[in-house]
């Protein structure tokens, strides 16, 4: 038994000094190292060779260039070769997973070339963009991505420009936009939404803007006003002249009526309006019809920019019509108590007398008729402006609307 263990111990013992040498000549760092090592001493004989003779060069007209090195660029050139079919057609090689799609840095020369889908890496290596491309722009359908891995954009391009149809999205990666577009601006029919995901309006747009016709909604998703915009604003102008049954319908928001029994103001919160509704002495049924309309907003938006100096109205409105105090009127006073507090230079509130019998309905039975407001009033495309404002101030608090009447020099 003791022959018979020895025996076996040594048998065992040789068996493992060939499995741990095994074991070490198969292992990856091992190998990477030993590859390496030749490769490095491959070119290092390579390059160090010294010519001898002139039977050691090529002649190049009026060159000599070393056979050595011509061989050492012809083989780099034949790796590099290699290398990008490799990178460019892997399905040209057994064991490597076809991808169709090839991938480009944003200032790659080879992209100047490249037609169809391609994916493109931002100036950080980020993937940036996905989809069709031609002439070294983006053309046809695609995604465009942010540094964070969020869609930007999703759909059709034209020259690098989004395109036709298409949805674009907030950074956090939460949907903006859905509709049309024309050289990266909303243009069209449209959604918009909230950065809260709740939606905004649908309707027209054109150069990145509300325009035309559409419908306005809450936080609730709730229909507030459906009908006229203008450069992202509701066409307050086009409510003048309305009956209150055409109001009614084109504003369903939150509504509280003013009632003196002469006229009526219908605050109208959720497009920061007040009108101001009279009868017209004319129909039989008596009906009330839009007379001013207020906008409770002190920038005035015309030519694509938002004017908030009484300065600024002069250059683009031309000179004033009337500049002066006044007596207040109910819908002034209902305004300046609603904005007294986000424009300061008012001489305190109104004092309005009232009795609220609903929540939607206020019965006005009196009010500070000797509060006086400063006016100044423009007149624009048979339309009269009046901007409130404080004497010696270049601001604004709010401005009204009403039809050119030619014969009323002021009121």
């Amino acid at each position: 038994m003791n022959l018979f263990r020895v025996m076996w111990n040594s048998i065992k013992a040789r068996f493992t000094r060939i499995v741990t040498k095994f074991r070490m000549f198969t292992r990856k760092d091992y190998i990477q190292t030993r590859v390496i090592e030749k490769v490095r001493q491959f070119f290092q004989r390579l390059f160090s060779v010294k010519p001898r003779d002139k039977d050691d060069y090529y002649g190049f007209f009026a060159w000599l260039i070393s056979k050595k090195l011509a061989f050492a660029i012809v083989i780099i050139v034949g790796v590099l070769s290699l290398l990008y079919v490799y990178v460019t057609y892997p399905a040209l090689f057994p064991g490597k997973k076809a991808d169709h799609i090839k991938t480009y840095n944003y200032n790659s020369i080879l992209l100047k070339f490249a037609k169809g889908d391609v994916r493109i890496r931002g100036k950080s290596k980020y993937l940036a963009y996905e989809g069709s491309v031609s002439k070294g722009r983006c053309n046809g359908a695609g995604t465009l991505y942010n540094p964070q891995g969020n869609v930007v954009y999703q759909g059709n391009f034209a020259d690098s420009m989004y395109e036709d149809q298409g949805t674009f999205y907030y950074p956090d990666g939460t949907m903006h936009y859905m509709g049309g577009f024309h050289e990266n601006l909303f243009s069209g029919t449209g959604t918009l939404y909230r950065e809260n995901g709740s939606l905004e309006y649908e309707g027209e747009f054109l150069l990145g803007m509300k325009e035309g016709n559409g419908t306005l909604y809450d936080m609730g998703r709730n229909k507030v006003f459906t009908g006229s915009f203008t450069q992202d604003k509701v066409r307050y102008s086009e409510l003048l002249g309305m009956d209150i049954q055409s109001l009614a319908q084109a504003y369903t928001g939150d509504v509280v009526m003013y009632d003196t029994g002469i006229e009526r103001v219908r605050a109208m919160k959720d497009i920061d309006a007040l009108s101001v509704e009279r009868n017209d002495g004319e129909s039989v049924d008596e009906t009330y019809k839009v007379e001013n309309v207020y906008v409770l907003s002190d920038s005035f938006r015309t030519g694509g920019k938002d004017l908030t100096r009484i300065s600024d109205l002069t250059a683009e409105l031309g000179n004033p019509t009337y500049e002066g105090t006044s007596r207040i009127t109910l819908p002034e006073a209902l305004a300046i108590n609603q904005k007294k507090q986000t424009y300061e230079y008012f001489g305190g509130s109104v004092n309005v007398e009232m009795e609220q019998n609903y929540t939607e309905y206020v019965q006005v039975s009196d009010y500070d008729k000797d509060y006086e407001v400063y006016l100044v009033s423009y007149i624009k495309d048979g339309l009269v402006y009046r901007f409130v404002t404080t004497p010696g101030k270049d601001t604004f608090a709010f401005y009204y609307i009403t039809q050119e009447d030619k014969s009323d020099v002021q009121q």
